[in-house]
């Protein structure tokens, strides 16, 4: 097996870099600055099959140190510095990598705030964990719906610059959807809170002087005079990752304009989060999970047109070449007898489907055509051979963790990289 090949110390950092440490240094910065070999090396990889040596990696301790590095960084002397930010490194296309300097605010910026559950929202660092945040919640009976599959350690930062989406997406939505305010640092270092506002509030937010002014002026221009541009060329997808989403600043009407989608999904290119707001969902009573059985992927995919019209609250497929090394793994044992057919059939891919509501009855009525369906059609060629069904919280969990390792068991297959 190739893996990534190692990179050759570098030694010191480039002259200019290390101007801009010592300099940040001397300016009060509180946090952590590192260009130990070490550190740079860790920070080189994330969940991608990129490799990238940064100079350096900066740890802020707070919203000051932010301000701080984005005004130096803002100086002529250091108009070549690059800065990156990173959340938890669990990006797939690269996002967190550079060759200048890597902003990590998960080692310091990572504390729950405030939590308001009367008006349903949280208001965190960009440090903090998705499962750190959803288990504080869990007591009072609410969650941040947005789910992805690195949840242990994909932060709210990343997610928000990535405007990440997962399982329930396609009735939850992305990370967007659920942003109600969001505190920024620019690239002067200056501040910004941004928020969904009204037509009139747009243009008085127009009339500011500086950077902030400009920034309302421009986006209000550009979204309102190439309208029809963004309308024809923005996909009408409920999941999608590429480009300025330019198409949700202004709602249908044009009545609000919303800064915050635009932020979201930009990977840190138009400011540095440092606060956000987030809605809360409340946890729904009752879930129920399908595990459908395929004799090939093209089968399960044929059948999601169908399992999607019984309105799921996620729906997920496990290919054979998953589901064939998930066999070495440690968590096989634990799900082999709902994964493989009892009579032997041989199952090649599954569909994971759950249903979330308050009443275990309303989820069974949907629940039961499909298992009518598949039972009296399971000898037919190109159908479903099996299913399992279940309530219970821990085979659940077993399950949807079985989608989670997915991605790291198909990094870890043989071969060059």
């Amino acid at each position: 097996m190739r893996v990534i090949p190692a990179l050759e110390p570098s030694g010191r950092t480039d002259h200019l870099y290390q101007q801009f440490l010592e300099v940040l240094e001397n300016q009060g910065f509180k946090g952590e600055l590192r260009q130990d070999y070490g550190t740079r090396l860790v920070t080189s990889t994330d969940n991608s099959i990129y490799q990238v040596m940064p100079q350096a990696v900066i740890f802020p301790k707070d919203t000051d140190d932010l301000k701080l590095v984005l005004e130096l960084s803002s100086e002529d002397r250091f108009q070549k510095i690059s800065l990156t930010p990173r959340g938890g490194g669990t990006g797939t296309n690269g996002q967190s990598l550079t060759e200048g300097v890597i902003v990590d605010c998960s080692r310091h910026m990572n504390q729950i705030l405030e939590l308001n559950l009367d008006q349903g929202w949280v208001r965190v660092q960009p440090g903090v964990v998705l499962d750190q945040l959803n288990d504080f919640l869990m007591t009072h009976g609410v969650f941040f719906a947005p789910n992805v599959s690195p949840s242990s350690r994909a932060t709210l930062g990343g997610m928000i610059n990535t405007d990440a989406c997962g399982k329930g997406s396609r009735i939850y939505g992305r990370t967007s959807n659920h942003i109600l305010e969001l505190n920024c640092v620019l690239s002067n270092g200056e501040s910004m809170c941004s928020v969904l506002i009204n037509q009139d509030s747009v243009e008085e937010y127009k009339l500011m002087t500086g950077i902030q002014g400009e920034i309302y002026r421009t986006v209000d221009e550009v979204v309102r005079s190439r309208k029809k541009l963004i309308h024809d060329t923005f996909p009408r997808l409920s999941r999608f990752m590429t480009g300025y989403n330019l198409a949700g600043v202004l709602n249908a009407d044009e009545s609000t304009f919303n800064l915050n989608a635009l932020l979201s999904g930009s990977e840190g290119t138009l400011a540095f989060v440092s606060e956000a707001r987030l809605r809360l969902t409340r946890i729904p009573r009752e879930r129920l999970l399908l595990v459908v059985h395929y004799g090939s992927f093209d089968d399960a995919l044929r059948d999601a047109s169908r399992l999607v019209e019984s309105d799921p609250a996620a729906i997920e497929t496990l290919d054979e070449k998953i589901l064939t090394l998930a066999k070495k793994d440690e968590i096989y044992p634990r799900v082999q007898k709902w994964v493989e057919d009892p009579e032997g059939r041989p199952t090649r891919t599954i569909n994971l489907i759950e249903f979330s509501g308050d009443e275990i009855t309303e989820l069974e009525k949907k629940i039961h055509p499909i298992c009518e369906e598949i039972l009296k059609k399971r000898d037919t060629p190109g159908e479903a051979h099996g299913f399992f069904i279940t309530d219970k919280a821990r085979e659940i969990l077993e399950l949807w963790n079985l989608r989670k390792k997915g991605v790291g068991l198909l990094g870890n297959l043989p071969g060059e990289r």
